[in-house]
């Protein structure tokens, strides 16, 4: 899977701690980036007046707020200052489009924030802020939401209604939690507190009680978007990760059977995506469909009438051969506007020779080796149907 980036909307200075902050510690070493953006200044209701607090306990609300994220790895942190407890008092619409601003900024493929209905009313306008600016609209990015639980809010709420349905270990990242939060000491408080050290801690283990772990982060999902979009990622652009998954399909038993090149060295197949940077004649496609990579498919010789073709699914994977046909055969056709598509394949690779006479390749078999051939421009490839799936180039041809 590849890494996604998360944006952590919330009402107030800590509230990203107690809510999600174990979550995201984990995401965070699992190569994932994270972004926090607080819409509240966080401490002028607790004053009789709001002029009673000092600039110095702001500054310092601010220094925990920064160093608490920055324990954990967040990437870069955004700060707004609505009046605390009194986002009732200021248009939606202000709320909405500062957090649209930096939803742009970030392009977030996950966002957690509050529940709808906690106790604090931050928390609660703050939650429909953020349906409001991630209208789950055809282009949209935000693909995932969550809500999550802040101890001395949620439940004090009656009746208590949050009720939890996604359940992360954070077993191994409680302490990046704790830690984090004991930064913030104008916002701790001593034990029964629930925003106290222990709190968080009971807490924890108390959510891992329900799914049988040792400590847990708990989360009510609201919105889950699967767009089956496919993605063609150019090897030119490809991160070490991706190189290494590539390299184990390749030396996989059940891909190099059917492959001229057997098995080759980290060194060889470095040098070789190296040497496809400044090749016109070549190029070679990572396949994702959403964020999953199901194989590769590429194209040598190319020129104006005609290229040669490869392709090969992830071996894990079942079922999406068709898939990788059909985009190769759009891409081919409609990008690269060749007229003749052909390639050859081990005779005894009858699944291959199957799937590539099912989209009108002419077959020529032979003992060994059998040559497929097929002619686009009298419109072959009749079977290309995409109204389940939306197709996206990382990479065109003489495109770094």
């Amino acid at each position: 899977m590849r890494n996604k980036t998360i944006l952590i909307v919330v009402a107030h200075p800590d509230d990203e701690v107690l809510g999600c902050f174990g979550t995201i510690a984990r995401m965070i070493k699992e190569g994932h980036r994270a972004y926090t953006l607080v819409l509240g200044e966080g401490k002028s209701s607790r004053a009789v007046k709001r002029s009673d607090i000092t600039q110095e306990s702001y500054d310092i609300l601010d220094d925990e707020f920064y160093k608490a994220n920055k324990s954990i790895g967040i990437s870069e942190v955004f700060r707004e200052r609505f009046p605390d407890n009194a986002f009732d008092s200021v248009p939606l619409l202000e709320i909405i489009k500062s957090i649209e601003k930096i939803k742009q900024k970030t392009k977030p493929d996950i966002i957690f924030t509050h529940y709808e209905s906690d106790l604090n009313i931050d928390h609660k306008i703050t939650f429909q802020a953020v349906l409001t600016a991630t209208r789950p609209m055809r282009d949209e990015c935000v693909r995932e939401i969550y809500s999550f639980e802040v101890l001395s809010s949620t439940e004090w709420k009656y009746p208590h209604s949050f009720s939890p349905n996604v359940f992360f270990d954070i077993s191994d990242t409680l302490e990046l939690k704790i830690n984090a939060m004991n930064l913030y000491k104008s916002e701790l408080c001593e034990y029964p507190h629930p925003r106290s050290l222990t709190g968080i801690e009971l807490n924890a283990k108390y959510r891992g009680l329900q799914v049988g772990l040792s400590s847990v982060e708990s989360f009510m999902l609201i919105r889950l978007v699967n767009h089956c979009k496919i993605e063609f990622k150019s090897f030119s652009e490809l991160d070490i990760n991706e190189i290494a998954i590539i390299f184990a399909w390749r030396n996989d038993a059940r891909v190099c059977e059917f492959m001229k090149t057997k098995n080759f060295s980290w060194e060889i197949h470095n040098k070789f995506i190296e040497s496809l940077k400044d090749r016109k004649d070549k190029e070679y496609f990572l396949v994702y469909s959403g964020d999953v990579a199901i194989g590769v498919v590429y194209f040598v010789d190319i020129n104006s009438d005609s290229c040669e073709f490869g392709i090969y699914a992830n071996p894990n994977l079942k079922g999406y051969g068709k898939i990788l046909m059909q985009h190769l055969l759009d891409y081919a056709k409609n990008t690269l506007k060749v007229k003749t598509l052909y390639s050859s394949v081990y005779t005894k690779n009858k699944r291959a020779l199957k799937l590539y006479e099912s989209f009108g390749f002419e077959i020529q078999e032979n003992k060994e080796m059998s040559f497929v051939k097929l002619d686009l421009s009298a419109g072959g490839g009749g079977l290309l149907s995409f109204s389940r799936f939306n197709l996206s180039y990382r990479s065109f041809r003489g495109v770094a």
